[in-house]
């Protein structure tokens, strides 16, 4: 997550995590933070870290297939030859170079550029930063803010400003958590 003094985007950019093994032959199911996971076939390598859960050093691992499954992704990466080896990326998060992002249409924004942005509404109210991106399947994602769930819909945002890193949205009932 980004800091509030150092706006400068992560080199590696979040783009999924594993929730884990599927099937006998070595398959890891993804959570996709991208539109497109696909585009890591397209990749050298994609960055594997695991949560503090699971302490294993930092991997660097080739997806060599790649298929959907419901709302999910199922991987085949070099190195992990059968189920044995896959039970042990639960919890790890995909990370890949920004510079081999995809690129987005003019209103779409990876998750790692939004977390840390400034909300506030079109009437001043400022609703704090952005703490992450809720990717809901078959609906809008959501912004979060400490004091505010945002929809991301054009009815709500009105602005996304990555240069001064503030998105502005309109002030409509029920957008702050307290006013439920």
């Amino acid at each position: 997550m980004q800091n509030e003094t150092n706006p400068t985007p992560s080199p590696l950019v979040f783009v999924g995590e594993i929730t884990s093994a599927f099937g006998i032959r070595g398959e890891l199911k993804m959570v996709p933070a991208m539109d497109e996971p696909k585009h890591l076939l397209k990749l050298p390598f994609v960055t594997f870290r695991w949560t503090r859960k699971t302490p294993l050093p930092e991997r660097r691992l080739k997806v060599v297939s790649l298929r959907r499954h419901m709302d999910a992704a199922l991987l085949t990466v070099e190195g992990v030859p059968d189920r044995t080896e896959a039970e042990k990326f639960p919890g790890a998060q995909l990370f890949i170079e920004r510079r081999e992002l995809p690129a987005l249409e003019d209103d779409a924004f990876y998750e790692a550029d939004l977390v840390g942005m400034q909300v506030v509404t079109d009437t001043g109210k400022d609703l704090g930063l952005v703490s992450r991106v809720l990717f809901i399947p078959n609906a809008n994602d959501v912004y979060e803010t400490p004091v505010a769930m945002i929809p991301a819909i054009a009815e709500v945002i009105v602005r996304v400003d990555l240069a001064t890193r503030q998105i502005t949205v309109r002030d409509i009932p029920g957008l702050r958590k307290d006013d439920a």
